[in-house]
């Protein structure tokens, strides 16, 4: 089972991220209305000639945390295939979206009570009370997107029929995931290693490495070098050689190992 859901890595989930936890603190504060919370949106209220200052306060909250919200999970989906994730660093991400929308929401704060605390004092508030709330719809969606993925996404990495087009979109290859040991890349062709009957074949297709990374990425493999996917089922040892170069083995006669690229070296790890 990946130890990192492909699901936070994709635009769909990372919208619902975006708009969930916003929504989520604006029925918190207008329909649960919890004490700290409440107290923290009256802020202001002694020294503003605003009128309804706590639902002026709730939507300006509401859109610095939109706002939060918005340039994390872009940025975070922008540099997926930069920045390898684990399921630890993911979870300090998400914290840092937290501590980030409730240091920007205590700064306001402090500008609308004209200074009657100091930012530090509003950011532990903000963190009780915001931060208390916002964490629920993180817990929720970051366990369903889990549970979704380890109920389905590690029967079709290994039961999976894979179909391999050429780079004309013609059909050219059909093989069980789990059959498959490595993709590697060669010039303008992709060249699968498979097992049948217990004995490594291979097969050329004319095509890019990009071109098939989402269909493997869908069938659970990794890559390890911009010129290697590896199926993370068939790695047997990662190994490094004297000159520092890491390597996954499959266990394979006659294979020289994988390379694993320091780009990828965390992922790969995380998977096994």
């Amino acid at each position: 089972m990946r130890s990192y859901p492909k699901a936070f890595s994709r635009f769909f989930p990372n919208l619902i991220y975006t708009l969930a936890i916003p929504a989520f603190f604006l029925v918190a504060v207008l329909l649960y209305e919890p004490a700290a919370l409440c107290r923290l949106m009256h802020t202001g209220e002694n020294v503003s000639t605003i009128p309804d200052l706590y639902y002026f306060n709730t939507v300006i909250c509401f859109a610095i945390i939109l706002g939060v919200m918005v340039l994390g999970r872009l940025f975070l989906w922008l540099m997926r295939k930069k920045m390898p994730m684990t399921l630890w660093r993911y979870s300090f991400w998400c914290l840092g979206e937290i501590v980030l929308s409730c240091a920007f929401t205590a700064l306001y704060l402090v500008l609308t009570s004209r200074g009657e605390d100091t930012w530090f004092a509003f950011w532990g508030r903000s963190i009780s009370s915001i931060g208390s709330v916002l964490i629920y719809p993180y817990f929720i969606l970051s366990l369903l997107y889990c549970y979704l993925e380890a109920g389905n996404g590690e029967y079709q990495a290994c039961d999976a029929r894979l179909k391999f087009y050429d780079s004309r979109h013609q059909l050219k290859f059909i093989t069980e995931a789990s059959s498959v040991l490595y993709i590697e890349s060669n010039e303008n062709y992709i060249v699968l290693h498979y097992l049948e009957n217990g004995i490594e074949k291979r097969f050329q297709i004319r095509n890019s490495m990009k071109n098939i990374e989402e269909l493997c990425e869908r069938a659970g493999f990794a890559r390890t070098h911009r010129c290697f996917i590896v199926n993370p089922l068939h790695i047997k040892s990662i190994r490094k050689d004297p000159g520092g170069v890491n390597f996954a083995d499959l266990g394979c006669e006659g294979s020289e190992g994988i390379p694993i690229s320091k780009k990828y070296y965390p992922n790969i790890t995380s998977l096994l």
